[in-house]
């Protein structure tokens, strides 16, 4: 009987929701009512079905309706489609308001940098919209950009040193600036600051040059007129921060990496006027995708980080009060 229905496509959904309401109250005039719709017009619609269907759905006399053996078979049915109907209205609906479907984000795993961000982020994200399949995909700055041209990610979370191709658009998350690192044993420990000159001059450990970070190699270059005298390139923060207690070097970290509360090591922020070292914490999408996905996932990213700003140092501000208390 369904596969009869779905390949004759003179029947419209009117016709099964009137058949419905017609088996449900046995009453032709109570379902009109029901419908809405005049009780001459409900009859020819179940007439025409019945004709299509080239089945008697219903017996009727003066007195009563009744379904015929087809016709119960049929009310089955009918209600599972008008069901699955439903259904994918509403789905379609959800879709529509960004409730439903699947966010690819790519991100890069940095401590400093985002793993600090994303959880907050997907966890209001994923409370509010429990239907929406979020799959995370690690990868570096460039795989992602080129993975949001290929449509494979929606959306974003990188650590940028530079700004990115118009194509995309991007949201700041957050600006932190780099400070120097060192051992409470190294000699620049006691000073208020120190000059970024000074401290590439001094064993040197570094974020690898092929990392998204390594722009900065350039950029320190650009303000001293050198690179820094790397001895050992090393991407986990704590392997770094180790090495620094251990006074076998200095560094050069974002300032949210005094989060971490690592003993035996002193932030200094730089004399250099104007050097400008700093990174972003971003989310960038395509500038042409306007999905109500990512308009709602953009929305819950903001929200979480203006509640994060209250709780969040400033670390802009740090490098100003914390130079200052020195001198003092």
């Amino acid at each position: 009987m369904v596969r009869a229905f779905m390949h004759n496509q003179n029947i419209e959904l009117r016709h099964v929701r009137s058949f419905v309401a017609v088996a449900e109250e046995l009453h032709f005039s109570r379902a009109a009512e029901r419908l809405h719709i005049a009780q001459p017009a409900l009859s020819q619609q179940i007439i025409q079905l019945e004709q299509q269907l080239g089945v008697r759905l219903f017996e009727r006399d003066r007195h009563a309706v009744h379904l015929t053996s087809a016709g119960q078979l049929f009310l089955n049915d009918a209600l599972a489609i008008l069901e699955q109907v439903d259904h994918s209205f509403l789905r379609m609906q959800q879709a529509q308001s960004g409730q439903v479907g699947r966010l690819d984000i790519g991100f890069v795993h940095a401590e400093i940098a985002t793993a600090n961000v994303i959880p907050d982020v997907l966890a209001t994200y994923c409370q509010r919209f429990p239907d929406v399949e979020v799959q995370l995909k690690e990868m570096y700055l460039q795989e992602q950009l080129q993975a949001l041209k290929q449509h494979q990610i929606q959306v974003g979370f990188a650590a940028a040193f530079q700004d990115l191709s118009p194509e995309f658009d991007t949201e700041v998350l957050q600006r932190v600036p780099f400070v120097a690192v060192v051992s409470t044993q190294h000699r620049f420990a006691s000073q208020p600051s120190v000059a970024l000159s000074s401290l590439i001059e001094e064993p040197f450990f570094f974020c690898p040059r092929e990392s998204d970070s390594g722009v900065l190699y350039d950029r320190i270059a650009q303000i001293c007129g050198r690179n820094p005298r790397v001895i050992q390139e090393v991407s986990n923060i704590h392997i770094l921060l180790g090495l620094i207690v251990a006074n076998l070097g200095v560094s050069l970290v974002a300032a949210s990496a005094m989060e971490l509360r690592f003993p035996g090591v002193v932030y200094l922020p730089l004399s250099d006027p104007h050097h400008d070292l700093a990174f972003k914490t971003v989310l960038h999408w395509r500038r042409d995708y306007h999905a109500p996905l990512l308009r709602e996932f953009l929305a819950v990213a903001r929200e979480v980080f203006t509640q994060r700003r209250k709780t969040l140092p400033n670390f802009e501000e740090w490098e100003r009060t914390e130079q200052d208390e020195r001198v003092r």
